[in-house]
């Protein structure tokens, strides 16, 4: 009988936690905004003002998140990291 084991793969990624937080913050972004649109079109000024203050922490948590992370980190979550330690991390994990 055949044995199936999930070998573990090691992780050597640069990827910081809080940089999923600010993902999932700027991803929040589109429900606040379509809250925000539906009740100033709807005339419900309740769900209009919940978007906006929504719309607005989501923004300014993510830009926080990244701001601190690129201030730690000494380079930017958004772009990736051009170091030569960098390309050889990436060379030895995907071999041409």
């Amino acid at each position: 009988m055949a044995t199936i084991a999930a070998h573990a793969t090691p992780r050597h990624d640069n990827r910081h936690p809080m940089s999923f937080v600010a993902y999932v913050l700027v991803v929040l972004v589109i429900p606040a905004l379509g809250l925000l649109v539906n009740g100033l079109a709807t005339g419900d000024t309740t769900w209009a003002v919940v978007g906006g203050i929504s719309l607005i922490a989501c923004l300014v948590g993510a830009g926080v998140i990244y701001s601190a992370m690129a201030r730690r980190l000494q380079h930017s979550p958004l772009i990736p990291d051009a170091s030569s330690e960098e390309k050889a991390r990436y060379l030895a994990n995907h071999p041409h």
